[in-house]
């Protein structure tokens, strides 16, 4: 498995939905002026071509909390 920006994002059909999990589509947030900590709340804007903007806030969940046994999903911080 191998981690990669999607220069064009990611496609999502008129009435549909991308599912982000672990080991699949994810978020990688880049910058942060501090750790995250399980249990915050993160707030976040996404951008779509058609849609505009939607702001969201995404719960900071512990280290290993989404899906067992995906490999490279552990720490990000090396990357």
């Amino acid at each position: 498995m191998t981690m990669r920006a999607l220069p064009d994002g990611v496609s999502i059909p008129a009435g549909g939905s991308a599912v982000l999990e672990p080991g699949g589509l994810h978020l990688m947030l880049g910058g942060l002026q501090a750790p995250l900590r399980a249990g915050e709340s993160v707030p976040l804007t996404l951008s779509f071509e058609k849609a505009g903007t939607v702001d969201v806030v995404l719960k900071v969940e512990a280290k290993g909390a989404g899906k067992a046994g995906m490999p490279g999903h552990g720490d990000h911080g090396s990357q």
